[in-house]
């Protein structure tokens, strides 16, 4: 019970000498992987895949932009598109601003045209 005082009558205890950085080291591996798979690789997925989506784009696909916007594209450029929100409002956004394609153009003009051929 005496903790400040060593008993002279107890056997000695050793310590080891070695402080353990290797398992310091070792953990730190651990948490950066956990850290790689949960963070960074769903991320660059993400990424991946908005960039084949904006890169896919072409004039008549229907497009929502990061702000809401809904509109139709009318012309696209090199890091530009150029769409038509409205009867007569025609904007230039950032392709980066595009959060995602509404519909495809060519299944557009195909279910149009289905339409026109049942009347």
């Amino acid at each position: 019970m005496n903790i400040f005082f060593a008993d002279p009558s107890a056997p000695a205890q050793t310590t080891p000498s070695t402080t353990g950085t290797g398992g310091l080291f070792g953990m730190l591996i651990a948490i950066f992987a956990l850290f790689y798979f949960i963070a960074i690789l769903p991320q660059r997925r993400r990424e991946k895949q908005h960039r084949q989506m904006v890169e896919s784009i072409k004039r008549g696909d229907v497009v929502v932009t990061i702000g809401g916007v809904v509109g139709k594209v009318i012309d696209v450029r090199k890091d530009t598109l150029k769409i038509k929100s409205a009867n007569v409002t025609e904007l230039e956004v950032r392709k980066a601003s595009i959060a995602g394609v509404v519909s495809r153009g060519s299944q557009e003009v195909s279910g149009q045209e289905n339409s026109t051929e049942e009347s």
